[in-house]
């Protein structure tokens, strides 16, 4: 199967990841023949604050992939993105974290959604984490979880 769009779920602090994710993104898409999307979900209440803080107009807020290239992680992955020569672009949505990343993924016609996360302990491995597992459990295409201080081809 050829890829030609990779996901890239990128959470508010995910700036700490943000190499993790680039390289296993970079990975994804063969070098420079995928395009990736960087994108983040916004609860209702965090696009909000960040129309008011970004200083746009509540009554004709922009759309929220111009607020998503705002945020540090994103800035960071794309980034690094830039430095491979790896076309990118990035995607804002807003509302329930795990279902807007799977609406993102499908919206973009994905081919690999990636999603970064931390080592967890034995307990931690049996509850993962909602968000991550609701996503590993629903996408409609291939997942890849992406540990701090991994890449692609360790999983």
């Amino acid at each position: 199967m050829t890829i030609r769009t990779v996901a890239v779920a990128v959470g508010p602090d995910d700036e700490k990841r943000a190499e993790s994710l680039a390289t296993a993104a970079i990975e994804v898409a063969g070098g420079a023949e995928a395009v990736v999307v960087l994108l983040h979900v916004f609860t209702e209440s965090a696009y909000e604050e960040g129309v008011r803080e970004a200083g746009y107009d509540p009554e004709d807020p922009p759309p929220a992939h111009t607020l998503a290239s705002r945020l540090q992680a994103v800035d960071a992955i794309a980034a690094l993105l830039e430095a491979a020569g790896v076309e990118h672009r990035v995607r804002g949505e807003v509302g329930d974290e795990p279902e807007g990343i799977l609406r993102g993924a499908e919206a973009v016609g994905a081919d690999r959604l990636l999603i970064g996360g931390r080592r967890r302990s034995p307990t931690g491995k049996a509850v993962f984490g909602s968000t991550a597992h609701r996503v590993l459990m629903n996408a409609g295409c291939p997942v890849t979880f992406v540990r701090d201080g991994a890449s692609a081809g360790d999983e």
